[in-house]
């Protein structure tokens, strides 16, 4: 409609034009060598307008056949384009598919047509890798490594194709390379770290993990839980002439995340074997505030061995003062109050743990302070309960011969993800059900009741801000 207006309105323009050239006077003489025309004004301009329009129609024409071998070329080219785009697209879904002699056919086509060789090489390692063959696949991502702007996908594609092929150095060495690079890409970053601590190689771990945090690969907590980890088990797998290395190890994991139960047991042991035992003793201190865990109460008690039993008691204690509201330290205080012969102060203080957690442990503690206590037929029926009741993850932590955190290279390896990305404890023991440490075993400096004790059922617990447990009612 536009066009059709603009076009009216030239003719319109040129009718106008015509007409006031008609009403001007005079004319246009051209002189020839046999004498001279002399032509009106307005067919002197009509004159003009064909003799132009003549002229760039010529003009136009000469253009078009000088430019016509290039636009044929470029017609070609754009059309071997569109085919090899068209043969690449069928057959990388071809290579998804599983129709690997579609795609190996569908890749030769892309090769015939394309001017770019890493589409050609990128099908090629796409229909290998759906055939299975991660030799051909890691060949093909090795020459995509090697063609300028493929550097960085032919070294993953060789990794991945390396590690399905059984092969982790090649693998460590593609990412390696890449992260040489210095792109922002994450994987070469991820892949190396994941190789080096499957490998159980935590220097080389904590040196790629500090690559990562200065480029911005990785960051936040996940930084300092996975370092802790990695340095507690570097110290745990050096031998024993190198303490000094070992001491300084823990004592990086201990900084870097001080809620890492393993760093602050192993780098208290490696003090108390060096005979430094206020130095274990806050170590112990600053872990139980962070995270209590039962194994370091193991470990107070062996580093007062010999010792009067009010400085075990003392330490103890200092532990409860770290952090008074946990649920270790309610136990351990019910410990130390059967220890000091207060039996309805245990009672007490386990009642109201039992109720929202009634474990196996707690169900023996509970055994023995109603035993202590007097009540032995109620104490006969925690103990029964005990059979059946849940275990503690962390209890499990504790071996029954002494020590704890007695992990595996694989062991440490999944710490380094699960506390490291998510803050929570692997228990290997807990998992494959092993047998726990005796929880009277923590107890043994505890007075035992006598055999001849009296049973007292209907003795009353002192009423205080006390309430007693669904599953202790005291006959009347």
């Amino acid at each position: 409609m536009i066009r059709l207006f603009f076009i009216l309105v030239c003719i319109a323009a040129v009718a106008v034009a015509a007409f006031l050239l008609a009403q001007m006077p005079g004319s246009v003489t051209i002189n020839t060598a046999s004498g001279g025309v002399e032509l009106p004004l307005v067919l002197s301009a009509a004159a003009l307008l064909v003799l132009g329009g003549a002229v760039a129609l010529f003009w136009g024409a000469f253009v078009g056949l000088w430019r016509l071998p290039g636009k044929i070329g470029k017609s070609r080219r754009l059309s071997k384009v569109k085919k090899a785009n068209l043969a690449l697209t069928d057959g990388l879904l071809a290579a998804e598919a599983g129709d690997v002699s579609v795609a190996n056919k569908l890749a030769k086509k892309a090769a015939d047509h394309a001017d770019d060789e890493r589409l050609k090489v990128l099908l090629e390692a796409r229909a290998a890798e759906s055939a299975g063959d991660w030799s051909a696949a890691e060949r093909a991502w090795a020459q995509l490594a090697r063609l300028p702007g493929g550097q960085l996908a032919g070294l993953r594609g060789t990794a991945m194709a390396a590690m399905e092929r059984g092969d982790p150095s090649t693998a460590e060495s593609s990412a390696r390379e890449a992260l040489a690079l210095k792109s922002g890409a994450d994987w070469p970053f991820n892949s190396l770290f994941d190789l080096q601590v499957a490998r159980g190689d935590w220097k080389q771990a904590l040196d790629t993990l500090e690559l990562g945090e200065r480029r911005k690969l990785i960051k936040g907590d996940s930084v300092k839980r996975r370092r802790a980890v990695l340095h507690t088990a570097h110290a745990v797998s050096l031998p024993n002439g190198d303490r000094t290395d070992a001491q300084k190890a823990l004592a990086e994991a201990i900084r870097a995340a001080p809620d890492f139960p393993p760093a602050a047991w192993h780098g208290a042991r490696q003090l108390l074997l060096d005979k430094k035992d206020k130095a274990a003793m806050n170590v112990l201190e600053l872990g139980w505030k962070a995270r209590p865990h039962p194994a370091f109460v193991q470990l107070v008690r062996q580093l007062s061995l010999g010792e009067e039993e009010a400085l075990t008691h003392k330490r103890l204690r200092a532990l409860i003062e770290a952090n008074p509201e946990h649920y270790e330290s309610k136990v351990l205080e019910a410990e130390l109050a059967m220890a000091e012969g207060d039996w309805v102060a245990a009672v007490k203080t386990l009642a109201l743990l039992v109720e929202t957690t009634p474990t196996g442990r707690l169900c023996l503690l509970m055994e023995r302070a109603l035993t202590g206590y007097g009540d032995k037929t109620e104490a006969a029926r925690w103990a029964r309960m005990a059979v059946t009741a849940a275990r503690e993850a962390d209890w499990s932590d504790l071996e029954p011969k002494g020590g704890a955190f007695a992990y595996g290279a694989g062991d440490w390896a999944r710490l380094v993800y699960k506390f490291g990305d998510a803050g929570q404890l692997v228990h290997p023991r807990h998992e494959a059900f092993a047998r726990e440490l005796d929880v009277a075993r923590a107890l043994t400096a505890l007075p035992a009741p006598e055999e001849d004790t009296p049973a007292k059922p209907n003795v009353k617990l002192p009423p205080g801000d006390m309430q007693q447990p669904i599953d202790y009612v005291p006959e009347e």
